[in-house]
């Protein structure tokens, strides 16, 4: 569901932490996707209907959601194909089930290892016959035989893993010869500056930055090397922009910019000090339209195809 913010907010509070001891940090620090993830994140009511407001913008004509769901039928043949697709970090369903609605002749797992997003599922994907849930790290796919799926894919979600190169082994390993891996990373993501920003002010310094990140591999060629390295071939990388909108609500607007951050602005109680941190900030990273909604434009990911 979140994509990236329901793990750049483990990252985040790993972040403003980075003075406690390397073993806690770690295990705040592993993505959902990885197998030693001890303490999957948690949302109260709030997180939830911000994140999931948020979330909903990917659905943008030059988001990841129908960028990749095209990819995957036509790759397939087509709408009416019958396909078999994993789909890795989906939280509670997404883009599995925007891909299993296209191609209802398809099934679809949609995996998380978080149990809080697979509890979500039974509301999110009712009504959508081809999708199954499955609790699973991308590290550990031991659930899904080899050489079973016709296509793997996964919305900005290999950024995360502790052990990289095993989730994509992991993810070869399950797709039959010839199919496909759909994967989409981030190239620019501006908004994840802001709580750094905001953290400055809280805190009276710069955090440091956080050893996982969401633009993990930004890098130009270091996600297409370490999925050539998995034995992966025939790649093809686009690009693609689309603009999230924050509204004309200036405390929702709030809410998004410091919800990163949110357990360590109220335990230090600095909430006024991280709203005017956040308005002070924001402008560097956006624009504002003509009724008022803020609006960050230069949202750009990579969406690569592989063959394996």
């Amino acid at each position: 569901f979140l994509v990236f913010l329901k793990y750049t907010i483990m990252i985040s509070r790993t972040l403003l932490n980075s003075r406690a001891s390397a073993s806690a940090s770690a295990k705040l620090l592993h993505r959902g996707l990885s197998s030693t993830a001890a303490d999957p994140p948690k949302f109260d009511a709030e997180m939830v209907a911000i994140y999931s407001r948020l979330a909903e913008q990917h659905r943008h004509p030059k988001g990841p959601w129908p960028l990749m769901t095209d990819k995957v039928a036509e790759i397939a043949g087509g709408e009416d194909a019958s396909v078999k697709i994993l789909d890795l970090a989906t939280g509670p369903g997404e883009p599995a089930k925007t891909i299993a609605k296209w191609m209802p002749n398809s099934t679809v797992i949609a995996s998380d290892v978080a149990e809080d997003m697979i509890a979500k599922h039974e509301t999110y994907l009712g009504g959508v016959p081809n999708v199954t849930s499955l609790l699973a790290s991308a590290e550990d796919l031991s659930a899904v035989p080899s050489n079973s799926q016709d296509f793997v894919t996964c919305c900005y979600g290999y950024m995360f893993p502790s052990d990289k190169d095993k989730a994509m082994e992991e993810t070869y390993r399950v797709l039959k010869p010839g199919g496909y891996l759909v994967a989409t990373t981030w190239n620019v993501l501006p908004m994840v500056n802001i709580a750094g920003d905001i953290m400055e002010a809280v805190l009276g310094e710069r955090p440091e930055a956080p050893a996982l990140n969401p633009m993990a591999l930004s890098e130009p060629g270091l996600f297409e090397g370490m999925v050539t390295k998995a034995g992966f071939k025939d790649i093809d990388i686009s690009t693609s922009t689309y603009p999230f909108n924050f509204s004309n609500d200036k405390e929702f607007q709030v809410k998004i910019g410091t919800i990163l951050v949110k357990d360590k602005i109220e335990e230090l109680g600095k909430q006024d000090v991280a709203k005017e941190a956040f308005f002070a900030n924001v402008g560097k990273y956006s624009t504002i339209s003509d009724d008022g909604s803020l609006m960050v434009e230069e949202n750009t990911f990579q969406m690569l195809v592989a063959k394996k």
